[in-house]
């Protein structure tokens, strides 16, 4: 039984990646599409999925490593999983997030249309300062899910790590291509797409390789990236 979880974990990063894979490739340009034009619906969407993420990267922290450091074929740096690191990187995403989802809302065209001189005190602070405050803080929530202390209570030799392992990696993944596909539709050029999806999600996978110090999730999870960048 241990030996079938242990080739299952081996292969649950690599099958999850190439499964984000197929779906960029039929589905990505349609996404894009979509996401071209300013809806609510697509807020709402980005919000859902954005939770979602967060609970995928709690669980994937919850993970308790399957190997000591000094049996671990890759070293993750101290520095890099240091709470500091992953604040900055949190800080990175969520403001990355508040500005994409006041976008889709129209926000930075219409501070530019609206007369706030039409507007009273009330409206006038709805508008310019609680609504993306608002934006901001829900999205600024994900430094208590990427740097906060975490208690590894998913152990290894339960049923439920795979199976969680499995929702951890799914839900990070999906956020990246729904990102993806709001990145295309600013005509984001891949040069930049690229190092924005590596700073954006590559400390989830960087969580997940310390449960699972290994080159293969590492490798699939760069081939994703790239190619979910350039195509």
């Amino acid at each position: 039984m241990l030996k079938q979880s242990n080739a299952m974990l081996e292969m649950l990063a690599p099958v999850v990646d190439g499964t984000a894979v197929l779906i960029g490739f039929f589905f990505l340009a349609d996404m894009s599409a979509w996401f071209t034009e300013r809806r609510a619906t697509n807020m709402v969407a980005l919000t859902l999925v954005y939770f979602v993420f967060c609970v995928a990267v709690y669980l994937i922290r919850k993970l308790e490593p399957q190997v000591t450091a000094a049996e671990a074929k890759l070293t993750i740096p101290e520095w890099l999983t240091a709470r500091p690191t992953m604040t900055v990187f949190a800080v990175l995403f969520g403001l990355t997030l508040a500005v994409l989802l006041l976008n889709q809302l129209g926000y930075w065209e219409s501070i530019f249309i609206v007369d706030d001189r039409r507007l009273g005190a009330g409206e006038s602070s709805a508008f310019f300062v609680y609504a993306p405050g608002a934006f901001i803080a829900a999205a600024l929530f994900y430094i208590l899910v990427l740097s906060a202390p975490t208690r590894e209570t998913i152990l290894v030799n339960s049923r439920r790590y795979v199976p969680l392992a499995l929702v951890g990696l799914v839900g990070v993944n999906g956020m990246m291509v729904l990102l993806t596909a709001v990145f295309q539709s600013l005509l984001l050029p891949w040069y930049l797409l690229l190092p924005a999806l590596l700073l954006l999600f590559g400390p989830p996978r960087v969580w997940y390789l310390c449960k699972r110090p290994s080159f293969l999730p590492l490798i699939t999870f760069l081939l994703m990236v790239v190619f979910l960048a350039v195509m």
